[in-house]
């Protein structure tokens, strides 16, 4: 009988989680990019972090930020109320801000209030910068760069349609106009300076969406429904509004945001949650800068010199913050008060911009994705079945933006074995 021999031979072992987490990030891919991750339980204390205080483009999970602002100074059950006064010789307008404002409301308002043409119209608004200081002229033709009022329609947007082969806006045109080139592969081009829109092609004969398009002055289109825009309102009636238009709470608003990852409504959160502690004056940006920032560093106890704030969407390349600034929100945003409603607001997997991501993962957060910047924050159940705070942006990486949010995903996957 032959004797048994036993292997002294190491049997392999599984990386330590947090050693699979370094190598995630140390991917050949990345070479050369900034990366800044955390990982903490829900009380703020650290699991795994690498360069969290390293100051990043957090691309548009500026989000959180300014849906957080919104919300905690707003209410979560706030509705805005726009109110119109009509009078002998003008219509008044007073608008608080209302980004969920439909083409379908302003066209039944106009209905009840039966005003003739051409009727002047006054508005007063709470912010209309247009188009922010900070965003870049390449992104303006694009409805993920739309305008920002507080008096708007349809999300500061028109939709271009093939109507039986003839072009046709949706819901109007707003003094946008269509001018034909030359015949052949149908294509666009938009100029919102010109207010026209260049198509070349001819339509086959059925009815389809062709394209959306940011309307140049939002504010003077949702006024047109009611007759021609005539200035700004300096002075409101004494007396009671002929009509009130109550919008969606403001908990809708961030469900409308998030998930989608709407850049107008997030614009429109910053500015919102600024002008709740009183007028933004005539720089409405420059007002809410610094109230966000003084609400995250005051109130939140985010680290001074964590971030810096430029706007609300996170398109523009000016915003900075670090991952355990974004942790530290999160983990504050846990207070009963807000927290119902602030979970439900995020994106899970399968749904908005995570729909075909972390399928099976559980997890609900924000992503966000600009031109060699990737991140992805929110809160991660692991597989002890408790839940943990998770953040990783990724900066100036080299790779297809695709490659960067698998290293972001799987990051993420591996976090389920932390124990916290």
């Amino acid at each position: 009988m032959l004797p048994i021999i036993l292997s002294l031979l190491p049997v392999p072992q599984s990386p330590a989680p947090k050693d699979a987490l370094t190598a995630i990030l140390n991917r050949p891919s990345m070479q050369g990019a900034i990366i800044s991750a955390i990982v903490t339980d829900l009380q703020g204390r650290v699991i795994f972090e690498q360069n969290s205080s390293t100051r990043v483009m957090p691309a548009s999970n500026q989000k959180l930020l300014a849906a957080a602002f919104a919300l905690c100074q707003v209410g979560p059950e706030a509705r805005p109320q726009t109110r119109f006064w009509k009078l002998d010789d003008r219509l008044i307008i007073d608008s608080p801000g209302d980004p969920l404002m439909r083409s379908a409301l302003l066209i039944d308002a106009s209905e009840k209030l039966k005003l003739p043409p051409n009727f002047p119209v006054y508005v007063r608004e709470a912010y209309s910068p247009g188009i922010p200081d900070s965003w870049e002229q390449d992104d303006l033709i694009f409805t993920y760069a739309s305008p920002v009022s507080a008096f708007t329609v349809d999300r500061g947007t028109t939709e271009l349609w093939n109507e039986n082969g003839r072009y046709r806006f949706r819901p109007r045109s707003y003094d946008l106009r269509t001018q034909r080139m030359r015949p052949g592969t149908t294509n666009l081009a938009y100029d919102p300076a010109g207010r026209r829109v260049w198509v070349a092609g001819d339509l086959p004969l059925k009815r389809e969406r062709l394209a959306s398009f940011p309307l140049p002055k939002p504010n003077v289109a949702a006024a047109s429904y009611f007759g021609k825009y005539a200035d700004v309102a300096e002075e409101l009636p004494a007396t009671k509004p002929t009509l009130i238009i109550s919008g969606r709470p403001m908990k809708d608003v961030l469900a409308e945001c998030l998930p989608s990852s709407d850049n107008n409504i997030a614009e429109n959160l910053l500015l919102m949650g600024a002008d709740h502690s009183g007028p933004l004056g005539a720089n409405p940006y420059a007002a809410a800068r610094k109230r966000m920032t003084a609400f995250l560093e005051d109130e939140v106890g985010v680290p001074k010199g964590d971030l810096r704030v430029y706007d609300g969407s996170g398109l523009s390349r000016h915003n900075l913050v670090t991952t355990r600034a974004v942790a530290k929100l999160l983990a504050w945003m846990e207070l009963p008060t807000f927290q119902d409603v602030w979970r439900k607001s995020l994106v899970t997997p399968r749904l908005g911009t995570l729909s075909s991501r972390l399928d099976g993962v559980g997890f609900a957060g924000k992503t966000g994705s600009l031109d060699m910047v990737a991140a992805l924050s929110g809160y991660l159940r692991t597989d002890s079945g408790n839940e943990v705070i998770v953040s990783v942006i990724a900066n100036h990486y080299l790779c297809p933006n695709a490659e960067a949010r698998t290293v972001l995903d799987d990051f993420v996957r591996a976090s389920q074995k932390l124990r916290p």
